[in-house]
């Protein structure tokens, strides 16, 4: 017969989030962040003022349009400026933390053992300001669980190389 035990644990003795320090990500980021949101703003609202002109939408309707994506476009501002300073990444003896948002705050942890593939990305907004983007696969997802996207050269070798070190994992 298993003698089966499952102790009920005192939360005061669980490890806290908050005393990990966090990592920035390069402030290069920021740039990319508006360069890229105001570049779909002014294509939004491109396509806003032509369909006015293509389909003769009536003055209220376009308004009202163009009202609701403005309010959109400066609450997305508002986040990433006043949310920067919380992208932050953490290296713990048995996890990964990620961090961000000011709105709407996410943290998310990811345990070594269940990493199965890390991939470092740069795309071409990211190639003019030298940043990357670090996904990790965990078991279970085929879409990537984590992505810490404004990471300079340095930091992404560095963290993927932790990692590999850490979960064991072959480089491919």
């Amino acid at each position: 017969m298993i003698n089966f035990q499952n102790q009920t644990l005192d939360l005061g003795d669980l490890p806290r989030f908050e005393t990990v320090e966090g990592h920035p990500v390069d402030k290069a980021y920021l740039k990319v962040l508006r360069i890229l949101y105001t570049f779909w703003f002014l294509l939004v609202f491109s396509g806003l003022f032509l369909s006015e002109y293509s389909i003769d939408l009536p003055s209220s309707i376009f308004y009202s349009i163009f009202g609701g994506l403005a309010i959109l476009f400066l609450l997305i501002i508002l986040n990433i400026e006043l949310g920067f300073s919380r992208r932050k990444f953490g290296i713990r003896e048995k996890d990964l933390i990620f961090q961000k948002g000011f709105f709407v705050f996410k943290q998310t942890i990811v345990p070594y053992k269940r990493i199965q593939h890390i991939e470092v990305k740069q795309g071409l907004v990211f190639k003019a300001f030298n940043l990357y983007t670090l996904k990790i696969y965990t078991a279970g997802s085929s879409t990537g669980d984590l992505s810490i996207a404004g990471l300079n050269r340095n930091d992404a070798d560095k963290l993927k190389a932790q990692i590999l070190k850490v979960a064991d994992l072959d480089e491919n």
